[in-house]
């Protein structure tokens, strides 16, 4: 009896860790690489990528890409579920 409660433990258990990777497997799909924003970012900025960091703006998660350009030093905003550039509010 008791191997059988054992039996069913280690199935249930096998079970629930192959939906929990499938479901983060899904949740990561459709997300930008960093290096994805940086390509993205450059095709809109020209210039040479300094710094590349994982921000929230407005409730979105964002991408800012760093890039200096003839001594202009700019940060491109980059959607990290679409891939658009995120116009940052204007004071």
């Amino acid at each position: 009896m008791l191997t059988q409660h054992l039996r069913v433990a280690v199935l249930f258990t096998s079970l629930l860790v192959s939906f929990s990777h499938n479901a983060l497997a899904n949740d990561q799909q459709g997300v930008l690489s960093p290096k994805q924003a940086m390509e993205i970012a450059t095709k809109h900025e020209a210039g040479n990528v300094i710094k590349t960091e994982a921000s929230e703006h407005n409730g979105r998660a964002v991408y800012v890409i760093r890039i200096v350009n003839e001594g202009r030093v700019r940060d491109i905003l980059v959607d990290s579920l679409n891939g658009k550039i995120v116009t940052p509010d204007k004071d």
